[in-house]
């Protein structure tokens, strides 16, 4: 992830930034728990599974059917955005 897409995210409420479980770098962060990291040319947001039956976007991707993780090119800043800010308010205070 990009430096200036990270500094937005980190804005996020409740949001931190810190190394990704995954990839090790950095990551956003709510509660304990992993919302948004960066493979590639994916950015891999952590929805949940009532969030992403509820999306029809063809920009983006789930990971499996039974994943709380979507993909979205990197290139769709607006939509990460999107879809990171809702990523954060439906992890907030959710128990691992």
């Amino acid at each position: 992830m990009n430096t200036s897409l990270v500094d937005e995210l980190s804005g996020l409420p409740g949001a931190e930034v810190a190394p990704s479980q995954w990839t090790g770098e950095p990551a956003i962060w709510v509660d304990g728990r992993e919302i948004v990291h960066h493979h590639e040319r994916w950015i891999e947001i952590r929805l949940t599974s009532k969030l992403i039956n509820q999306l029809d976007d063809d920009r983006v991707l789930r990971r499996a059917r039974t994943s709380d993780w979507v993909m979205v090119d990197e290139g769709e800043h607006d939509l990460v955005l999107e879809l990171a800010g809702q990523a954060a308010s439906a992890n907030a205070n959710s128990s691992l």
